[in-house]
């Protein structure tokens, strides 16, 4: 267990309370002592156990069921301490080290899980530098207190023509808000639920990239009507809880493959034409099943609850997105790149903004010191069309090409967010940004509505 850098993890809130809502940090399956957990039985007594009795499927299996129990156990523990269970959680994060072991981590999940949250599931790099950890998991839960304005936590199906394609529910309402769950290219609604390949899979109106020509068709197709299909499969979903795409506050988009950006922009801005959301893009290990290529989770607001949907526009036409979009008091942030005033990736101190290069000029400003103080100085920036400051953020997910960096940017980030610091979820993944050089990004949650948010203790 590398003890320098859990130390460092342990310096920030296990979780955070905001208005109706709870913010959870990525939790791990580790053992009292603080190790991974890699039997079971590191948690007997609790959990579904061990599916075999053979030692060598077991101790294959071990990782990632055992760990998967831990975590739940931990949940268990932490809602607990809130006065909450499992029925309140709105939406998980489920990263996998390797997801051919998905199926392992969903028979536990069924275990404890009896009205599942919406939740998204990909496969990530390390997270930690000894990659003994196969399972992290961060989550938005709803408030009890919060059950008597905004009403209870609710599972919807969705469109109902569209089956989940594991054990999650497709949507979920707390009052005005709807949660979904990560949505892939794979059509529930007919038998053996098929990927979609290429244009011939999506209707007329999907094609328009479509040039008629196999080498541009074949490279651009697959992605192209992947991201239709799949923008097209949230627009149902929303429709049928009663939002739509215009009511979408944010959207983390999960590539397979960032060369892939390009393609899935163009019909990204078909969908958002004017006012887009807060845009997330990210390429990881594995996205969906089946070869899907894309995986995308949308967050909205339903209509006729008399919220509004604010949107901050970006300051710099990178792509089709806001910089932030916030109702209720709930703010999501795009993803927020390591990058300079001329938007290629930060390298040196006279890339930060003047405030920022006195406050990094003490410290060793290595290349991902000067990123990482890019990455906060814009949402700083970002903060301030609410008229607050990183106090106010309440759930950070870091996105590192090499999580040994996190090490070399923890006392920088610690001084950023001083004593008021948000849950944190770390993710190494080969691209955090679309932009060539970034080695570090972030996607942040704030709440901008009354009251200061308060830190969860473990």
């Amino acid at each position: 267990m590398n003890k320098k850098f859990f130390a460092a993890l342990s310096r920030w809130p296990a979780g955070v309370s905001a208005g109706p809502f709870l913010f959870f940090s990525g939790q791990m399956g580790l053992t009292a002592d603080g190790a991974a957990s890699q039997r079971f039985a590191d948690v007997t007594g609790v959990g579904p156990g061990a599916n075999s009795g053979y030692d060598w499927v077991n101790r294959i299996e071990a990782p990632v069921g055992a760990q998967g129990i831990a975590i739940y156990e931990r949940y268990k523990k932490l809602l607990s301490k809130q006065g909450t269970t499992y029925t309140n959680l709105l939406r998980y994060h489920i990263y996998q080290r390797d997801k051919h072991f998905f199926s392992v981590f969903d028979r536990v999940r069924r275990t404890y899980e009896h009205a599942p949250p919406a939740s998204t599931a990909v496969g990530v790099g390390r997270f930690e530098p000894d990659d003994a950890v196969r399972l992290c998991i961060d989550s938005i839960v709803l408030n009890p207190a919060a059950e008597n304005t905004l009403g209870p936590r609710t599972v919807h199906p969705g469109a109902s023509a569209f089956a989940a394609a594991a054990h999650f529910s497709h949507v979920i309402e707390a009052g005005p808000y709807r949660f979904l769950a990560g949505q892939i290219p794979v059509d529930t609604s007919k038998p053996g639920s098929p990927l979609i390949r290429n244009y011939d899979d999506i209707p007329e109106q999907g094609r328009f990239l479509k040039v008629g020509r196999s080498h541009e068709d074949t490279r651009n197709g697959p992605i192209a009507s992947q991201t239709w299909f799949t923008y097209d499969l949230i627009r149902q979903h929303l429709e049928a809880a009663g939002a739509g795409m215009d009511q979408i506050l944010n959207v983390i988009v999960y590539l397979q493959d960032m060369r892939d950006f390009g393609t899935f922009h163009r019909v990204h801005e078909r969908f958002f034409p004017t006012n887009p959301p807060a845009l997330t893009v990210i390429d990881v290990g594995e996205v969906g099943h089946k070869g899907t290529l894309i995986e995308i989770e949308p967050t909205a607001i339903a209509r006729g609850h008399g919220m509004s949907r604010r949107v901050i526009p970006a300051t710099h036409k990178n792509a089709q997105m806001s910089a932030a979009a916030e109702a209720g008091g709930l703010a999501f942030f795009s993803n927020v790149p390591g990058v300079g005033a001329n938007g290629s990736a930060a390298r040196k101190l006279s890339d930060l903004p003047a405030a920022w290069r006195k406050r990094v000029a003490g410290s060793r400003a290595s290349e991902i010191v000067v990123q990482a103080a890019a990455v906060i100085a814009q949402l700083e920036e970002q903060l301030k069309a609410f008229g607050k400051n990183l106090s106010r953020v309440t759930h950070l997910t870091l996105y590192l090409n090499d999580v040994d960096d996190f090490l070399t940017i923890a006392s920088l980030l610690e001084r950023a967010f001083g004593k008021k610091r948000p849950a944190l979820m770390i993710l190494e993944v080969p691209h955090p940004s679309p932009v060539t050089g970034v080695r570090v990004s972030a996607t942040a949650i704030a709440w901008v509505g009354d009251g200061e948010p308060a830190a969860i203790t473990g």
